[in-house]
């Protein structure tokens, strides 16, 4: 009889306490979710496996209606890392991604996404919190996609020909550098084009600038269609303009400025009809720093226009 009222007395406890436990995590999981559309920023609260609870701001931005959707669809959040220098990617930290972040919790982290919903990619800081007492972890983003663009956009500015769209001369000197490394300790051969508008003082006397200009946008859309995406096109100033042809000899650097130089001549430019340019061409040389390298295909350029211009000399 004893042995009935005790298994009795352990079913009715256990009983209970499911009931509690269940009740419990109820309102623990609708605290959570509470808390979680509370935050302004995407917050989630993962473990190593899996999302274990995700905000309404989250679900939207991923394009998901629930977590167990998202869990679905994507292996875990890191897999939607998108690779980009300074931010993580997926496989950046390794598959404990997110221990090895909380021992660096010091640290700042950068991490790019792709909104579901518009289509854009945002940039956020990630800030990423052990919850005592378990294996999970919150994870919350704060959107900084305004600064970084921001700041990309004041880069590209500084690096950019206001007239043209093309690098200028800060950009040049900041990758001529790498090039001139490149030659020196890989072998990485490249080839520099300089060249200038025939007489373009007499465009700008007789014209205008406004039409100078013109020409100059126009040609800089003529020979950038000509260039392979690795060159660097580079307003050099004025009137002159520079290419860098990585891993190209001098050779075929005096083909290219032969099919330029002949391009430019044969397209009638609006308002002012044709106009030649001439054309310095040299190889990168061992020994070369950027001031001799600049200086000789300089050299060749002042020896086009003092031979007739319209024309391609080599140094």
């Amino acid at each position: 009889m004893i042995n009935e009222y005790l298994i009795i007395y352990i079913l009715l406890t256990s009983v209970i306490w499911a009931i509690i436990c269940f009740f419990y995590k109820k309102r623990y999981k609708d605290f959570e979710s509470t808390f979680l559309d509370s935050v302004n920023n995407i917050s989630i609260i993962l473990n190593s496996k899996k999302v274990i609870n995700m905000n309404k701001r989250g679900l939207t931005f991923f394009g998901v209606s629930s977590v167990e959707n998202f869990n679905n669809s994507y292996p875990s959040i890191s897999y939607l890392f998108i690779e980009e220098m300074g931010c993580l990617g997926k496989h950046t930290l390794g598959r404990d991604w997110l221990k090895n972040i909380d021992i660096k919790k010091n640290d700042t982290f950068k991490v790019k996404l792709l909104n579901r919903e518009d289509k854009e990619f945002y940039y956020f800081d990630i800030k990423i919190s052990k919850i005592p007492f378990s294996n999970e972890f919150l994870i919350i983003f704060n959107d900084i996609t305004t600064i970084i663009n921001e700041k990309n956009r004041a880069e590209r500015d500084a690096v950019q020909d206001a007239l043209t769209g093309i690098y200028n001369r800060v950009k040049l000197n900041k990758i001529l550098p790498d090039f001139i490394f490149g030659a020196n300790k890989y072998d990485k051969y490249f080839s520099v084009i300089l060249f200038d508008i025939d007489h373009f003082k007499n465009v700008n006397d007789t014209y205008g600038h406004s039409v100078g200009d013109s020409v100059l946008k126009e040609l800089t859309h003529t020979i950038k269609n000509s260039l392979r995406d690795s060159d660097m096109f580079v307003r050099w100033g004025g009137e002159e303009f520079l290419i860098l042809l990585y891993i190209t000899h001098l050779d075929d650097a005096l083909k290219l400025a032969s099919r330029l130089r002949k391009s430019v001549e044969e397209r009638p430019f609006l308002h002012v009809g044709n106009i030649t340019c001439s054309f310095g061409v040299t190889e990168f040389r061992a020994g070369d720093t950027d001031t001799i390298l600049l200086n000789r295909v300089d050299e060749a350029l002042y020896e086009a226009k003092n031979s007739g211009r319209n024309r391609v000399v080599q140094k």
